[in-house]
């Protein structure tokens, strides 16, 4: 009798699932740190492209100037104090001096401002304008004087006492003729500059001082020297 072989199984590995994904895949947590730096980055590149932008039609647009403190006030939106020396006030047209001094000296200066001189009281002054746009613009007074009864450091320190120390102090006296000659520089709100030559004889029985002081506004003279530099330009070109 034959025997029938027995079947072969068929072997294989059983395929089991461990839960291999389940172990290892993890599912990753929405980082929103990473947004929130994306929009600085973003922000931080926004405003260097718009101080570039600035910085590069400051430097091929003739006649503009930019200064840090001009900014802030730009921004700011104050108007300009100006500044009062004796009656004249920086910043005013030509027109509201014209009205209160009828006789004022008409002369035209070296650097092509036209410059109104009157007397009033024991002082004379000196007022420079420039344009600025349609207007002439005063930028820069000066006024002089002779001041007795009173000594050098006491005159300087009534303006001190307004303006805080200054910024500038020299001093030197002539042999020849015993003259003591000083200078003083202020610097004011509105980027305004005055200057003080005072001269005195020293040695002298008499207490006489004589006075210069000039208020200059200087953004604003910057702001006329640049204009009248672009339209010279133009008128060569």
């Amino acid at each position: 009798m034959t025997q029938t072989p027995p079947k072969k199984r068929n072997r294989y590995a059983p395929d089991y699932d461990f839960g291999d994904d389940v172990l290892y895949k993890q599912v990753k947590r929405k980082d929103h740190r990473s947004d929130k730096d994306i929009s600085v980055l973003f922000a931080m590149f926004l405003f260097a492209f718009l101080v570039l932008g600035t910085f590069i039609m400051i430097k091929i647009t003739p006649g503009m100037e930019f200064k840090l403190g001009s900014f802030f006030s730009m921004v700011s939106n104050k108007p300009h104090p100006g500044h009062i020396l004796g009656n004249v006030k920086l910043g005013t047209t030509m027109n509201v001096l014209s009205a209160q001094q009828p006789n004022a000296e008409k002369a035209i200066a070296a650097n092509g401002a036209i410059t109104l001189a009157f007397d009033e009281g024991d002082a004379r002054y000196t007022v420079w304008y420039g344009e600025d746009g349609p207007y002439h613009i005063a930028y820069k007074a000066r006024q002089h004087r002779a001041i007795t009864g009173m000594s050098e450091d006491d005159f300087i320190g009534t303006i001190a006492q307004r303006y805080g120390a200054p910024s500038v102090s020299t001093c030197t006296r002539r042999i020849a003729d015993g003259v003591r000659d000083c200078r003083f520089s202020w610097w004011m709100p509105g980027e305004v500059r005055l200057d003080l030559n005072s001269r005195q004889l020293i040695g002298s029985t008499e207490q006489r001082l004589m006075v210069t002081m000039t208020a200059t506004d200087t953004h604003l003279e910057s702001r006329i020297r640049d204009a009248q530099l672009a339209t010279s330009v133009e008128q060569t070109n």
